[in-house]
């Protein structure tokens, strides 16, 4: 049975929490980062904000069409064939952080080259995705994948699911990538690739949702277009409303971005969101939510909150209280 995050609510602890102030909550990774990469999307990220998303809180990532002169931290998202020539360049890829940008991770190849990759480069950083299936998850600890982004046809400006039928809930693909761990735990595959959240995430409380179901990080496309900051074009002004054009990367005008022209079926549409808040401002409101998140189930890290206690709410449930903006 596949569940919506509407329909997924977070348990408070089951004992009193020895807790003064929730800004003893550390809600950050090892690096001091929330757990949000932003989605490398060309309505969203170019190479004139990215130093401006880098130098805060979140995980920019660069879009393919970007030949922006990146240092190793920085996150770059390449194609299929780009990342097979850069394995095979006399570039050493050690320390370099390489997202493969590409819709389907069912695709035999990308797990040959990365095998072949983190052979050739063991401290190459890589992430790649996406997934609709928790077994695809075994592939990418056995091939030591740091990253994969898992959901398919989620995101608001995708249309992957309505066009081919293939679908899987993140709640439902989530909670069966845990059973996969539980799983591999049980073999010699010790590797465990980070779970990425990605599509669909355009309130908080869904981002927070993916990570107490045992996701490691979210990614975020159409929340970060809604901030003063990102690179989309500003269409029109209503009521003293900035309003911009979005659309997804497998779209027509995505297509056009990346590749200079339509390479395949749309299975993206563009369409309009409202510029209402800064990044800051949404960081702010993002880290407070999931400092008091982690506080109402009693855990201090990331790590532990992964492992939160969920329960299933009916729709109608959710639509009497709801009132995210």
């Amino acid at each position: 049975m596949q569940y919506s995050l509407d329909e997924i609510v977070i348990c408070g602890s089951s004992q009193p929490v020895d807790l003064e102030h929730r800004s003893d909550i550390n809600p950050y990774d090892n690096k001091g980062k929330l757990p949000i990469f932003v989605s490398p999307m060309t309505c969203v990220i170019d190479k004139n904000n990215y130093e401006i998303f880098k130098k805060s809180k979140v995980i920019p990532i660069l879009p393919r069409n970007c030949d922006y002169p990146y240092a190793k931290e920085d996150w770059i998202g390449l194609s299929l064939p780009e990342f097979e020539y850069l394995i095979e360049d006399e570039l050493d890829l050690n320390g370099y952080h390489v997202l493969v940008d590409i819709a389907n991770g069912h695709m035999e190849k990308i797990y040959k080259l990365a095998k072949q990759a983190k052979e050739k480069f063991p401290e190459l950083v890589l992430m790649v995705g996406n997934i609709a299936h928790e077994g695809m998850y075994r592939y990418c600890c056995e091939a030591k994948i740091d990253y994969v982004r898992v959901s398919v046809g989620s995101g608001s400006a995708c249309s992957t699911s309505c066009l081919t039928g293939v679908h899987r809930s993140l709640p439902t693909l989530l909670m069966g990538i845990n059973n996969i761990k539980t799983e591999l735990d049980k073999t010699d595959v010790k590797f465990r690739t980070k779970i990425v959240a990605d599509g669909g995430l355009n309130t908080i409380d869904k981002a927070i949702k993916c990570l107490a179901l045992g996701a490691d990080y979210v990614m975020m496309g159409n929340t970060f277009a809604r901030c003063e900051e990102a690179c989309g074009k500003i269409l029109y002004n209503k009521d003293g409303i900035d309003y911009r054009e979005y659309y997804g990367m497998a779209s027509e005008r995505g297509q056009i971005d990346i590749s200079g022209g339509i390479t395949k079926e749309p299975e993206g549409v563009e369409i309009v969101v409202p510029v209402t808040y800064t990044l800051d401002k949404f960081i702010k409101k993002f880290t407070q939510a999931l400092r008091s998140a982690m506080s109402y189930t009693g855990h201090m890290t990331l790590k532990d909150f992964r492992k939160s206690i969920i329960d299933i709410q009916s729709i109608s449930e959710f639509n009497s209280y709801y009132k995210n903006d």
